[in-house]
């Protein structure tokens, strides 16, 4: 058995092309994992070592620096305080076959989730060998943003969300409606490939 542990960076984007594909030299290291899709959603992977408890080492820096958008946007994740991979906007850019616009690199408010998370949507488990209980030690949590360009907050004014949630607050509190129409009794929304509006 292997005395490494690994990690997974992963970025996930809808809808996806045709097959699943992203443009190659958008991505600026090889890309060891190459699990593209699923039935919701394109995603790319980097596997990096990395230090845990059994090997000896301690905690490890992880991280992401992003330019949201699609000029010069970018995702890069970070290992072991090193820039790890890099994901360019142009790697989810328009798809003529499939009719599907360029895709940015979030623009929108976005919450950080940090857990230890399980799987076997990840890949294979090898549950024999795992030590359970188990736990993930966070030290701490740092958010930088340039000094020209901060975003806090949940209702910006290029993304504004508080008065959509207020006019359907009742879907986001109530846990017996679990489907928009028949629970919640409201419309579908139409869009303009499908409804021609």
């Amino acid at each position: 058995m292997s005395t490494h542990e690994f990690c997974s960076f992963v970025s996930h984007s809808t809808p996806s092309t045709l097959d699943y594909g992203f443009d190659g030299p958008a991505c600026d290291h090889n890309v060891f994992y190459n699990f593209l899709a699923g039935n919701n959603q394109k995603a790319r992977h980097e596997i990096c070592l990395r230090k845990y408890k059994l090997s000896g080492g301690l905690y490890s820096v992880y991280g992401f620096e992003y330019k949201p958008g699609f000029d010069n946007a970018y995702i890069t994740w970070i290992n072991n305080g090193k820039a790890a991979w890099t994901l360019k906007a142009e790697a989810v850019g328009a798809n003529s076959r499939t009719e599907i616009a360029a895709r940015p690199v979030p623009q929108e408010p976005m919450y950080i989730i940090a857990n230890l998370g399980i799987s076997l949507n990840f890949g294979d488990i090898d549950f024999e060998h795992l030590t359970f209980p188990t736990v993930m030690r966070i030290d701490w949590i740092r958010v930088y943003q340039p000094s020209n360009a901060v975003n806090i907050g949940c209702d910006p004014a290029d993304f504004p969300t508080k008065a959509y949630i207020n006019e359907y607050i009742e879907a986001y509190t109530n846990p017996n409606l679990t489907t928009w129409h028949d629970d919640f009794k409201q419309t579908v929304p139409k869009n303009k490939l499908v409804d021609q509006c």
